[in-house]
């Protein structure tokens, strides 16, 4: 019985982490449709441990693409920077390499994008988190200034 109650707690959270970024074009990367899931290094946090931070959920993908690929998650990305909030970018020619969008609240809580490309040979690094809680952005710049 415990068994089955722990399968389907975790059924649970796994469905929620799947809408978490439910409305943003970014969410086709995290669910694989860009990418293979098994071509990323995937990260999903929730719970007290992210209390410190002031955040409630944390989600990371990481992978490599070619610069083609690149200019189509750029894509996805640059779209939710001009729905959002507020958005900070930066481009390397016609790449974007790096940003930092805050989309609409889901209530009280706090939505986050964080993007960034960067070369390693002809291929690019790419990661994208996704982040929600009550920390506001300049609550997250406090922490990455720290790091």
């Amino acid at each position: 019985m415990k068994k089955l109650l722990l399968c389907f707690l975790a059924l649970l959270l796994s469905v929620g982490a799947a809408f978490a970024q439910r409305g943003l074009n970014s969410n086709a990367i995290f669910r694989g449709r860009v990418i293979p899931s098994d071509r990323m290094v995937k990260t999903e946090v929730r719970g007290s441990s992210m209390t410190t931070y002031k955040l409630d959920f944390y989600r990371s993908v990481r992978f490599q693409v070619d610069g083609k690929t690149a200019l189509e998650v750029a894509a996805l990305v640059k779209a939710d920077a001009e729905a959002a909030v507020s958005a900070e970018t930066e481009m390397t020619g016609d790449l974007l390499t790096y940003a930092l969008v805050q989309p609409a609240q889901r209530g009280k809580v706090h939505r986050y994008l964080c993007y960034q490309a960067r070369p390693e040979g002809p291929a690019w690094i790419i990661t994208i988190l996704y982040l929600e809680g009550s920390a506001t952005l300049e609550d997250l710049r406090s922490m990455f200034d720290k790091q």
